[in-house]
């Protein structure tokens, strides 16, 4: 009677799961995106699917299938008795998951149902999210009779799950990867089924190398022709990984890169302190490598853009000069930038040292150090958006001119990037990641047209000859919150490898903070003080409390305290950042 009694609770929780009951969290502390350890097999709710009762009307088994559906076995035996006996043969439930908005529940005409839902995308079979291009998913099950009992005998493609039953039954994992010619690793979203997490699938992202989308900035795999010949072990934290024979042609210099790419991605399976390419049971020479030839999960740090950092003093604009701190008295910056007055519409400030500002003015942008003469240096960049330095103290400018102009400007000069493969997109915010690499684009959906919804997205970031070249690639994330589309985007800001904070709204309500995932698949909402009308955001991620400012069109200034909490700060201020 136990092992009954669990089983009827799990279909309880699955069917709340798979009708559309809230599982997203609504608050939350402001943290950096955690850094997840998973227990192998750890996740989700345990899904246990009853077989097709008998006599049952097409609905039932319908609704026993996309219960089914939601469960981990790799061989859908329980899903395939929901089906006619061709097409259990036909259908491939490893080949894709089609994601579907949560809440829709399937329709009844006469003798046959079928399924009308939001489309939010499809995860392929290597485990990466692609946005769907459709705005509904339309399924007819085809309901038949065989053997004097309902059927379906049109099944999707994969699996097909609810937003809510996909969150509950995959987990996010990221895949790393050095693009050509650079030591940052860049981070790969996956998605894998609870149950199916562990050092061997771990491994086998990493030598089946990045998804589609991320390889068009990838230099040439090395590691096309290895794969594993077992499991991955570990003895006692170091996990060894059994590589073909064709690893012995790897090089040092690529023996240590697919090391370290496997131990980024394994750093998250608990118990795991390093790892050891194995041939034929012997260790792999790897520069940097113990005694026992194994390398140190530790050393991931050091090639990871990701890294957290430490809390800074918020820098802002104050009657005209720059000030840092900025709250709760502005104390003007040391030299010109902090004496004289100009009008600055956005600025960024380095932390090299001395420090620099790029500040957009009516005199374009202006370049040049804390706590020295004028700025030295301009851009002629029509319509700039706020400028951004990278981690080798460079400067993106973009322009919000339609089409999109961008440029990254160095000591040598200002080097033109291609946008051709945007499109003739219209930016009206940008964010370059911490790897530089990809780069969150807000664009307005309808070129040419000022009060158009504005979209977020990704993009990769092409480089030759060790410069930042193209921008392409470009990947819209579908972000909805109750079902309704946020089209109204403030600002955006990277908050880890794969996450972000949106500041927006679906253009009918008060704008909000919101944390989602690069797919838009996971969404929280953080909250908003009230009357508010934000116009920018500032964001600090550190081991702590990430900082989060945001810049009301009044000058004031709000700080994010955690679980809805806002503080507010005395202005004027016409323009906030950190130093980056």
């Amino acid at each position: 009677m136990r092992q009954r009694s669990l089983r009827v609770t799990a279909v309880l929780v699955a069917l709340v799961v798979l009708a559309g009951c809230a599982t997203i969290p609504t608050s939350g502390p402001v943290v950096s995106e955690p850094r997840q350890v998973f227990n192998e097999g750890q996740g989700g709710i345990t899904v246990v699917p009853e077989p097709p009762p008998q006599g049952a009307p097409p609905a039932t088994i319908v609704r026993g299938f996309l219960l089914a559906m939601a469960s981990f076995d790799p061989t859908y035996a329980t899903a395939k008795a929901y089906l006619t006996a061709d097409a259990a043969k036909a259908w491939q439930p490893t080949s894709e998951v089609l994601i579907y908005g949560s809440g829709a529940t399937p329709q009844v005409t006469g003798d046959q149902v079928s399924i009308s839902a939001l489309s939010i995308g499809r995860v392929s079979a290597d485990g990466s999210f692609t946005g769907s291009e459709e705005t509904q998913w339309k399924h007819d099950f085809g309901m038949v009779q065989e053997d004097g009992e309902w059927r379906i005998s049109n099944p999707p493609t994969g699996l097909a799950l609810s937003q809510d039953a996909f969150s509950s039954s995959f987990k996010r994992i990221n895949a790393y990867f050095f693009p050509e010619s650079s030591q940052v690793l860049v981070p790969d979203p996956r998605y894998v089924q609870s149950g199916a997490w562990d050092r061997t699938r771990a491994a086998n992202l990493v030598l089946a190398g990045p998804s589609d989308w991320l390889s068009t900035i990838m230099g040439e795999s090395v590691f096309s022709g290895i794969s594993l010949t077992g499991d991955v072990t570990r003895d006692p934290g170091v996990a060894d990984i059994p590589l073909s024979d064709a690893a012995r042609s790897l090089s040092l210099k690529e023996a240590w890169q697919l090391a370290v790419e496997i131990a980024a991605t394994m750093r998250d399976v608990t118990g795991v302190t390093g790892v050891r390419l194995m041939v034929d049971g012997t260790p792999l020479t790897i520069p940097g490598a113990a005694p026992d030839g194994s390398l140190p999960i530790s050393i991931v740090g050091s090639y990871d853009s990701s890294a957290v950092g430490v809390p800074q003093t918020l820098a802002g604009v104050a009657g005209g000069v720059v000030a840092q701190p900025l709250v709760p008295t502005p104390v003007p910056v040391p030299g010109d930038w902090g004496e004289t007055s100009r009008t600055i519409d956005s600025f960024a400030m380095s932390q090299s040292s001395p420090a620099q500002i790029a500040a957009v003015t009516d005199e374009g942008l202006l370049i040049g150090p804390v706590g020295g003469a004028a700025p030295s240096r301009t851009v002629d960049l029509p319509q700039l958006l706020r400028p951004q330095y990278d981690s080798a103290g460079n400067i993106w400018a973009v322009s919000s001119a339609d089409p999109a102009q961008v440029s990254y400007v160095t000591k040598n000069g200002v080097v033109p990037i291609d946008t051709t493969q945007l499109g003739g997109m219209a930016i009206r915010g940008f964010q370059v990641s911490p790897d530089g690499r990809r780069i969150i684009l807000v664009r307005q959906v309808a070129s040419g047209a000022e009060d158009s919804p504005l979209e977020v997205g990704v993009a990769l970031i092409g480089y030759e000859n060790g410069l930042p070249a193209s921008i392409g690639s470009w990947q819209p994330i579908r972000l909805t919150w109750g079902g309704v589309p946020l089209n109204s985007v403030i600002d955006v800001a990277w908050l880890g490898p794969s996450s972000l904070l949106v500041l927006g709204s679906s253009g009918t309500t008060a704008p909000e903070l919101f944390f989602t995932d690069l797919d838009g698949l996971e969404i929280d909402e953080w909250g908003s003080p009230q009357n508010w009308d934000p116009v920018q955001m500032a964001v600090n991620v550190t081991s702590v409390n990430t900082q989060v400012y945001v810049l009301d069109r009044g000058g004031s200034i709000w700080s994010y305290q955690g679980s809805y909490s806002w503080t507010s700060a005395p202005g004027p201020a016409s323009a906030i950042g950190f130093p980056s």
